[in-house]
């Protein structure tokens, strides 16, 4: 019996393309078990319930964290939850208990309506703190920071705060970055920068979410990613003692700041990575 073309054709199709769609179904489902290990990998560092784990620098004792709270609602931790628009606030840090050293950190943020004096008509601000050690009661402890602000990446005056940016607190601290005339720039000269400018780096506007990641390699490197673009990287991180001595600067706890601007943390995951 003789096949027509339209069976023939079919036979042709059926015994070509029935393989590369097993194998297709095969490679997605590899790819989605992978994705999910990843995800597994990651552990919450806040749960959207509660504010154990953390210590705030202005914390009135036991089960009190300062400026912060849970906003149940949105799943996130409040910045300034309830505080009256223009009022007179004071600022403040959220630290975790536990420390790290070797990870990457994700989390996401959203600024709200309100501000408080003194900053009223300033550009809102805000940062995420690593390596935090030494007092965890002082407003600022020593650490690193990659700045959280609503200033546009272009803005040189003064009261700029551009998410991405880079800021050293602890005279004792220093670490290395590539710059320009005091901007970020991955081809410049090497500097041991108290502050740091990026040209890079676009926030979402207010009331939008924005996703922010650092990846934290000890002492060695940190590279800060704002809404998955890469914005700016430090390396060599050492502190210096009262002799004159250096240690590298290997671990200490994450923070969040609470700096006259209303807004919400959450989804903050961590992921811990092997020490190199």
């Amino acid at each position: 019996m003789r096949r027509n073309k339209t069976q023939y054709k079919k036979s042709i199709n059926t015994s070509i393309f029935t393989p590369t769609l097993k194998t297709l179904v095969i490679l997605v489902g590899l790819s989605l078990l992978t994705l999910q290990a990843d995800a597994k990998r990651f552990k919450k560092l806040f749960n959207g319930k509660t504010l154990e784990g953390w210590t705030a620098a202005r914390s009135l004792g036991e089960g009190d964290w300062g400026n912060f709270s849970v906003n149940r609602k949105e799943k996130a931790i409040h910045v300034y939850a309830g505080e009256t628009h223009g009022s007179r606030q004071e600022t403040d840090c959220l630290n975790t208990i536990t420390e790290f050293s070797h990870y990457i950190l994700k989390l996401e943020y959203k600024w709200l309506e309100k501000r408080f004096d003194p900053r009223v008509d300033w550009d809102r601000d805000a940062g995420l703190l690593f390596h935090v050690h030494g007092d965890r009661k002082k407003v600022w402890p020593w650490c690193i920071e990659m700045q959280i602000g609503e200033s546009p990446a272009d803005k040189t005056e003064k009261r700029r705060f551009h998410t991405g940016d880079l800021f050293v607190l602890g005279d004792h601290i220093q670490v290395k970055a590539h710059h320009t005339d005091g901007w970020y720039d991955p081809n410049g000269d090497i500097a041991e920068p108290r502050a740091l400018r990026t040209k890079l780096g676009v926030e979402k506007p207010k009331g939008k979410w924005n996703k922010m990641e650092i990846h934290v390699h000890g002492s060695k490197k940190a590279t800060f990613i704002l809404n998955g673009e890469v914005v700016l990287e430090i390396f060599d991180f050492v502190q210096k003692a009262d002799d004159g001595s250096t240690s590298p600067l290997e671990i200490g706890s994450i923070g969040l700041q609470a700096e006259f601007a209303e807004l919400l943390y959450r989804k903050i995951r961590i992921k811990e990575l092997p020490s190199e």
